[in-house]
């Protein structure tokens, strides 16, 4: 299997017992779930998930419309810690912390975003909130970024920034002026011109649609704005990059 592998699922009757190769997480994002593991049940629900074992015995039920975030991870990629944890009671409170990872993830799988590395940094991210409930506000604004980057076409509002990391939105000004010289306005402004640079090079979606998913009112908008940052129009930098591919 990959390293990693996410997916939304939903149960109905209950099924057979079954064991995996590799480690999962079980994450309710709507509905309850009840499962057995190793002898052990619980019912699962969006505050409460599971840390099921390599080769741990498990099966799980639902009698109504429930939804669930899996995550398949090699054991390899899972610290010792984190298995240790969770190795006598499977089940997980989970934190606010690790709720907002879980709802962020599950709205980048509903919007169908599928690129490359994007599972693996989240589930690693996941693992760090399940492993460490206080880690330091530097490690917390790095999570930060680094789902900013992920999706930066989430509506980031200041306050959703400063949510994410656990402080104050005047304290995210300050940290974002003393360790990367700029806003975070600014730094958004720049990762999402990134994204969109990378859309005209790489897809073959219509100059409208990546300007309706980068939150602009229309193409002209986007126009204006990449003129202004870039010094080129959507149009014209789409041209350059397929003649360079030619």
């Amino acid at each position: 299997m990959k390293s990693v592998s996410v997916d939304l699922r939903s149960y109905g009757e209950e099924r057979p017992k079954e064991r995996h190769g590799f480690v999962q997480l079980v994450l309710p994002v709507a509905g309850q779930l009840e499962i057995d593991v190793c002898g052990l049940q619980e019912k699962l629900s969006p505050s409460k998930g599971v840390l099921i074992h390599r080769d741990a015995l498990h099966t799980q039920k639902s009698d109504g419309l429930n939804r669930s975030l899996i995550v398949d991870v090699d054991e390899k990629s899972v610290s010792a810690q984190l298995l240790d944890n969770f190795s006598s009671r499977p089940f997980i409170d989970l934190s606010q912390r690790t709720l907002r990872l879980v709802n962020y993830m599950r709205h980048v799988r509903h919007k169908g975003n599928d690129e490359v590395g994007t599972d693996a940094l989240w589930a690693r991210m996941l693992m760090e909130s399940l492993a460490n409930e206080n880690p330091d506000v530097m490690s917390r604004l790095s999570a930060l970024k680094a789902l900013m980057e992920i999706d930066p076409f989430m509506p980031w509002s200041l306050e959703r920034m400063a949510d994410h990391a656990d402080i104050s939105v005047s304290r995210l000004h300050v940290i974002f002026r003393e360790e990367f010289d700029e806003t975070p306005h600014i730094w958004l402004s720049d990762i999402r011109m990134k994204k969109i640079c990378a859309l005209l090079a790489h897809s073959s979606l219509a100059v409208a649609e990546i300007a309706d998913r980068a939150g602009f009112s229309d193409q002209t908008a986007l126009t204006r704005a990449m003129k202004k940052t870039m010094g080129t129009t959507p149009a014209a930098y789409r041209r350059a990059n397929n003649a360079q591919q030619q």
